[in-house]
């Protein structure tokens, strides 16, 4: 891929990283529970109706597993920030394979130049050395 190309990308990917919102990281299940109590239709042994759902955020941060009840009401915006740090996972690792790819590039494309330059200084030093032969006969 020509470097060019990749630069353009990764401008891409910056300008959509300023876009993205509010964000978490973690994952969002949904919970029943039984609360046991004698004669609580959770407890029934035909047909139990577990109380719920309840919605449980979990996540890791800084070494550190939390966990956190969700009312009802902010799950729609929970959801919608778990996605926005997922999206930003996904660019900020295509950022990183980009860059990755571009330091290759930048290397291959140093050592391409230093080989052509010791190149014509070994033509260079052949060609005086010629000279010098051919004029001190």
């Amino acid at each position: 891929m020509p470097q060019p190309r990749i630069e353009k990308q990764i401008e891409r990917i910056r300008q959509e990283l300023m876009a993205l919102g509010p964000m978490r990281p973690g994952t969002l299940s949904r919970q029943y529970a039984a609360c046991q109590k004698p004669g609580c239709a959770c407890v029934d042994p035909l047909k139990p109706q577990k109380h719920g759902p309840f919605y449980q955020l979990s996540y890791t941060h800084n070494g550190k597993s939390t966990t956190r009840f969700v009312r009802p009401g902010y799950v729609a915006q929970v959801k919608k920030e778990l996605a926005t740090y997922k999206r930003f996972r996904q660019l900020t690792q295509r950022w990183v394979t980009l860059s990755l790819t571009l330091s290759q590039l930048r290397l291959e494309q140093a050592r391409h130049e230093a080989d052509q330059k010791k190149q014509a200084r070994t033509r260079y030093a052949r060609r005086s050395q010629f000279r010098t032969k051919i004029s001190g006969q």
